[in-house]
């Protein structure tokens, strides 16, 4: 395309990507998305979006959740339904809920829910 970097059409594309769009300040660099966990479910009348994030050669899962509403979230509900969808999609191991790797942001508008697998 002409007008355009490399750089720039790689930027791009990577923001094009559900899991990489969607990256808030609670999202640490040093999580590696795995953008064949992005998910937008329903659950108790309400529409969420799920990213998942790792960390290379080590076991925090980290689910990134927002409502498609921009209301505020109740992390405590949530952890069911975040453990019902990452349960079958990676774990070798049983998940093991983290609560200690939780992040809100300040609004409660979004939440990063920790898990263990």
């Amino acid at each position: 395309m002409k007008g355009f970097t490399t750089a720039m059409l790689v930027a791009a594309a990577l923001l094009s990507t559900p899991c990489l769009a969607a990256r808030s300040t609670l999202i640490d660099r040093t999580w590696a998305p795995v953008s064949e966990n992005h998910a937008e479910l329903e659950h108790d009348g309400r529409h969420y979006v799920l990213d998942t994030y790792i960390v290379m050669f080590q076991q925090p899962y980290y689910i990134h959740v927002r409502a498609k509403d921009g209301k505020p979230l109740d992390a405590a509900a949530l952890v069911g339904m975040a453990s019902d969808y990452i349960t079958p999609r990676g774990c070798t191991e049983p998940l093991q809920r983290r609560s200690d790797l939780d992040r809100s942001s300040g609004d409660g508008t979004d939440v990063v829910l920790g898990f263990q697998c």
